[in-house]
């Protein structure tokens, strides 16, 4: 092999290496543009809460906030994200529970507690791995959940009024137990002492149209629990989450039939269609042929010869023949006219009278 061989074999080497996406010269490279989309629950309307809750509790109108769900079959002093446990993730602390309606009442909406409804859920379309407000200090750390009335202010932050807060709303573990499952019976609930010893540490912001939620620092949490806080992809608690619920979701074909009804009948339109028999034209079938019963042959071109000959009658003897006058209307008008006045003459001839014998 020369020398341009081997430098045109070298440059053809480099080019392919160069190429991104490519491990050899012409052949892609599994590892590059390969992209999984994990599966989520669409919500795209508050409505579309009604039917999965459903079985789970009871939807109130409750004030200004409209439709509001209340979860039903619960512990005697239930209260929100009080059993399950805190799961660090990259958008934030992730709250993961095996409630069977999890997914929805804690990651999208707002809480409030009325003393009518007791704890209900206000729905809203926003997704985020926890919706709370967090308190920290004295050893403590704890949160509750976010009012309904809380919103984003201008930067992107949620404005938190600690006053609208109620110490009921509270629950408060201690540091060193945070990363643990909590439990209603492992949780601190309306202590004003503790709740007096915290400051609001809530850090909730929107970037890139996703909820970040901060909450205590993970050195903080590292430290009081002697643990290594090791985040996760939301993306993939959030599919381990919502799994069953994708399971028991319909196919989009029998949403749509159900979001469509039953046809809507039009004033003109019948309540019963008979069926309609399309019109066949008739096909016009050949005609058999007709059978001819066997005749004597008749003498070669004799019957020709005789049809062609055969004289024609002159056009003078087809006129029609003159009918008689007598039995024109005019004249048997005329003959009864007649026999009438010789019957009239023979009336008034006198008659002679006998002569004497």
């Amino acid at each position: 092999m020369n020398k341009t061989e081997r430098l045109i074999g070298m440059i053809g080497l480099v080019l392919c290496g160069a190429l991104p996406g490519y491990t050899t010269c012409g052949e892609p490279s599994a590892s590059v543009g390969v992209s999984v989309s994990l599966p989520a629950v669409e919500i795209r309307a508050e409505s579309d809460f009604y039917e999965p809750l459903t079985p789970y509790g009871q939807w109130v109108v409750i004030g200004s906030y409209g439709r509001c769900w209340r979860p039903g079959r619960v512990e005697a002093g239930w209260r929100p994200y009080g059993n399950g446990y805190w799961q660090r993730t990259d958008a934030g602390w992730y709250w993961a529970s095996d409630e069977p309606w999890a997914w929805a009442a804690y990651h999208y909406g707002r809480w409030g507690l009325s003393a009518e409804y007791g704890w209900y859920w206000v729905p809203q379309t926003q997704w985020a791995p926890a919706w709370v407000s967090w308190h920290r200090g004295g050893g403590y750390i704890g949160w509750a959940p976010l009012y309904p009335s809380a919103r984003f202010a201008r930067g992107g932050s949620v404005e938190v009024d600690v006053n609208v807060i109620s110490p009921r709303a509270y629950v408060f573990v201690q540091e060193r137990h945070f990363l643990e499952p909590v439990r209603p019976s492992t949780v601190v609930v309306n202590n004003t002492t503790i709740i007096k010893k915290t400051v609001n540490i809530t850090n909730i912001k929107v970037v890139n149209n996703n909820v970040i939620n901060e909450g205590p620092a993970t050195g903080v949490i590292e430290k009081a629990t002697g643990r290594k806080v090791r985040a996760v992809a939301v993306r993939e608690l959030r599919q381990k989450e919502e799994a069953g619920v994708l399971a028991k979701q319909k196919t989009p074909a029998t949403i749509a039939k159900k979001k469509a009804g039953p046809p809507v009948r039009s004033a003109v339109e019948p309540r019963e269609k008979k069926a309609v028999v399309a019109h066949t034209p008739p096909q016009v079938e050949k005609p058999a042929a007709a059978t001819r019963r066997p005749v004597a042959p008749a003498p070669k071109n004799q019957e020709a010869q005789s049809e062609k000959h055969k004289p024609v009658p002159p056009a003078t003897q087809f006129k029609p023949e003159a009918k008689p006058e007598g039995n024109h209307p005019a004249a048997v008008r005329e003959a009864a006219g007649q026999k009438a006045n010789q019957h009239a003459e023979k009336q008034a001839k006198p008659v002679a009278p006998p002569s004497p014998q």
